[in-house]
């Protein structure tokens, strides 16, 4: 029984000698090798799919912004931001109903006071030299 190795040596086995005679014709510089260099054609062809990819992008990219008969539409629809009097008034009441659902409500008469950092410029260091002569 015949691996498939020596199936494919039996097929290609008369192109040895064809095979020989280039090589040496090669080597005589009878031939010579083809010129490598890329010419535009080339260089398109080798880049024809990723053109393509970014011409779709490129093309669906236009199309959504060309979506824009509605963007008047939109803009007036979005709400407009409260006053800040009124912000400011929900951010109390706010406050005063998260303290009412923790039950962190301060004494009768006492007032919280926040802790207000002082400028560092106020801040003194006090520290001792010793001179040892």
């Amino acid at each position: 029984m015949n691996t498939p190795r020596d199936i494919l040596l039996q097929c290609h086995r008369n192109a040895q000698p064809k095979l020989d005679g280039i090589r040496r014709a090669v080597l005589t510089g009878e031939i010579r090798p083809a010129d490598t260099r890329l010419s535009w054609q080339d260089m398109l062809r080798s880049l024809r799919w990723h053109l393509v990819a970014m011409s779709a992008i490129w093309l669906f990219v236009l199309i959504l912004r060309a979506d824009t008969s509605r963007a008047p539409i939109l803009a007036a629809a979005t709400p407009q931001p409260p006053p800040p009097q009124v912000m400011i008034a929900s951010l109390r009441e706010h406050r005063r109903l998260l303290s009412e659902m923790t039950d962190a409500h301060p004494a009768e008469g006492e007032r919280l006071e926040l802790f207000v950092p002082k400028p560092h410029s106020e801040s003194r260091g006090e520290f001792q030299v010793a001179w040892i002569l």
